[in-house]
């Protein structure tokens, strides 16, 4: 019996050294794939140290994460609600899955994440991310309040954000100039063109540089003067239609 005991302790020990073994060459591999940012390998190395150590669950953030720096949304969004699940606080995994959403093109679901992201943590980039979801939702009543709140805290002049034109091109620039440039935006939308350039010059003044609202009210300009253009001039008067004098 004794004998059968050692044996079987033997083995598992065996099995044990065998696993912890198996499960640092794994790891080994997910380091040396990170270091030449081979995220297929680091991915495959990820699951295989999951699968031999399934209680390690700071392996399932590492693949969110690693997921998310891939650009592989949908799997970075899966992973960090299954983690939200059992700790919905987590900042860092709700940022995870209010940007993967926001990508994936689904925008209502991306504002909540935000909101939900704000009520944590109190920043304004987040409240910009906020304003953005919400004119894109069309609701420009709810997307002014909240451009209100970014342009009257002093933080959104320290913080920058990247704005690409449609042309592509990318642009660091101060919240505050990027939020007037949403409400300029959401006046055009509503055809109050007076109002939408007035917030144009607004980003201007924080940032003068800034080729997104120099272009806009380009467009306001350009929009203004073929209207002049084509508006039909006054027929003027023949001697019929003069006056009398009398």
């Amino acid at each position: 019996m004794k004998k059968s005991f050692l044996l079987l302790i033997t083995v598992m020990l065996i099995v044990s050294s065998n696993a912890q073994d198996a499960f640092k060459v794994q790891m080994d591999v997910y380091k040396s794939a990170l270091k030449y940012y081979d995220l297929q390998t680091a991915v495959s190395a990820l699951y295989n140290a999951m699968a031999i150590k399934p209680e390690r669950k700071d392996l399932k953030d590492s693949l969110a994460l690693l997921y998310f720096a891939g650009e592989r949304y949908a799997q970075s969004n899966a992973l960090a609600e299954e983690i939200l699940k059992e700790d919905p606080k987590r900042v860092d995994m709700l940022e995870v899955v209010a940007v993967s959403k926001t990508s994936l093109n689904a925008i209502k679901e991306a504002l909540a994440d935000y909101e939900n992201l704000y009520k944590e943590k109190k920043e304004v980039y987040y409240l910009y991310q906020i304003a953005t979801l919400q004119y894109q939702l069309k609701r420009y009543g709810e997307a002014v309040v909240s451009i209100d709140q970014i342009v009257a805290d002093p933080k959104s002049s320290q913080q920058n954000v990247t704005i690409r034109a449609q042309n592509g091109q990318a642009q660091e620039v101060p919240l505050k100039a990027a939020a007037y440039n949403v409400k300029g935006i959401i006046a055009m939308d509503l055809n109050q063109e007076d109002a939408a350039k007035l917030n144009f010059d607004e980003a201007l003044k924080v940032f003068p540089d800034f080729v997104l609202a120099k272009g806009n009210i380009k467009m306001i300009q350009d929009k203004k003067a073929k209207t002049n253009s084509t508006s039909p001039k006054p027929a003027s008067q023949t001697p019929a239609q003069k006056a009398p004098v009398k």
